[in-house]
């Protein structure tokens, strides 16, 4: 008599430890009203202040230094004192932030940029929290599912919050996506506060084990991980790559409304698709991307690259569809993998301090994007162009350098053979 069948191979590969599942949910709720605010925020700035293209990208571009000052302290900081403050804690000051911009941030351009430049520095705090705590509770051959896992919930929420932040402003104005953003980040911070438990307990952070040897400072942790040169590798490769995928917000947003003359709907519905597009693909992706991937890296940068040319093919909604389409797939590929690489790059004890020193690499390339992107799309009648086809152009020397990375360091598995590396 045969005994009960064992679950599939594939199943176990997505039982993940409960702090996962909690961690996705509240990014689910917390996408489903705050994705919006940030895809809107440029318009705002465009039609309610009259800023110019350029004008937009180096005032979002100016916000984002103090977003990657959050990264860089706070992926250290959860090593020291826990994942839980700091995955908890700022989305309740954020959501604070978001009524008052809803009451007055549309009023005056400095009060707007005053309540979210802090907003910019809190998720940075929050954000390697929670990448570090997926990774304490996975292991290694999980990662890309569990990392995977995320962005498919975050997406769910992305895919209803971007069509409804449309329908909304077009009924009530732009500001109401501020106030969407509030309570859903609100609902986001109790959720964690409430039932998140600690991932990095007091006995494996950094200078907290009794009669060891003495912790490192501070600013030795903060400065540790620069040390690393397949991080570095990985960080100036993953540097090019937000400079590409960072296209994907302000200035795609200013050329589908400046450019195309798509409405608040018909915007809001192409960044929905995004959402849509990995809720459905995301989970069947990700199960193949455990091996050679740094050339999965190349495959999704590539992806973008293409994507880039077709949005110069016409002016016709069904091309920004297909467009739209094809830069998900690039963002399915490279998203759970930098998430997954870096983790498997520390040990327990640092791995904080890795997320946060990858994220100064690639969120200062993202500080660059709009500006980049905005003086582009500024010249005259070829700026369309010269955006896209500069872009395009990145996108493929980025892939071919994925290549050579992977060519030069033979780091095939989602690993490198690192000794003892889960203890830090």
């Amino acid at each position: 008599m045969m005994g009960p069948r064992s679950p599939p191979a594939r199943l176990e590969g997505f039982r993940f430890d409960r702090r996962v599942y909690l961690l996705a949910s509240a990014a689910f709720v917390r996408s489903s009203g705050r994705s919006a605010a940030y895809v809107f925020l440029p318009l705002i700035l465009y039609t309610l202040f009259h800023l110019s293209f350029l004008q937009v990208g180096l005032l979002t571009a100016a916000i984002v230094p103090v977003n990657v000052a959050g990264y860089f302290i706070g992926g250290s900081a959860s090593d020291r004192i826990g994942r839980r403050p700091l995955a908890a804690f700022p989305p309740l000051l954020i959501a604070i932030a978001f009524v008052a911009l809803y009451l007055w941030g549309a009023q005056d351009l400095t009060l707007l940029v005053g309540l979210w430049v802090p907003q910019g520095f809190l998720i940075g705090l929050q954000g390697p929290a929670q990448d570090a705590m997926v990774g304490d509770v996975t292991e290694p051959h999980q990662r890309v599912n569990a990392f995977g896992f995320q962005r498919v919930m975050a997406n769910a929420g992305f895919a209803l919050s971007p069509a409804l932040g449309g329908y909304l402003a077009a009924s009530y104005g732009l500001p109401i996506v501020f106030l969407m953003a509030a309570v859903t980040t609100f609902g986001e911070g109790l959720l964690l506060l409430l039932f998140l438990r600690e991932s990095n307990p007091q006995d494996v952070r950094a200078g907290a084990s009794p009669g060891t040897e003495q912790a490192p400072r501070f600013r030795d942790q903060l400065r540790a991980p620069f040390h690393d040169g397949l991080l570095l590798a990985l960080g100036l490769l993953g540097a090019g790559l937000a400079l590409v995928s960072g296209q994907f917000g302000t200035p795609l947003a200013l050329f589908l409304e400046g450019i195309r003359g798509y409405s608040y709907a018909g915007i809001g519905l192409l960044y929905s698709l995004n959402g849509i597009l990995v809720v459905t693909l995301q989970i069947p992706i990700s199960w193949n991307l455990r091996r050679r991937p740094l050339l999965w890296m190349a495959a999704g940068t590539t992806f973008y690259a293409v994507a880039y040319l077709v949005f110069e093919v016409g002016a016709a909604y069904a091309i920004s569809l297909l467009a739209i389409s094809l830069l998900t797939l690039g963002e399915d590929v490279v998203s759970p993998l930098q998430s997954s690489l870096v983790s498997g790059l520390s040990g327990r004890k640092g791995r904080g301090s890795y997320y946060g020193a990858y994220n100064v690499f690639t969120n200062s390339a993202r500080a660059a994007a709009p500006a980049v992107g905005t003086l582009l799309l500024g010249l005259g009648s070829q700026g369309p162009l010269a955006l896209w086809g500069t872009m395009a152009g990145l996108g493929f020397m980025v892939a071919l350098g994925f290549v050579l990375f992977e060519r030069r360091t033979g780091w095939t598995a989602m690993l490198p053979s690192r000794p003892s590396t889960e203890d830090g």
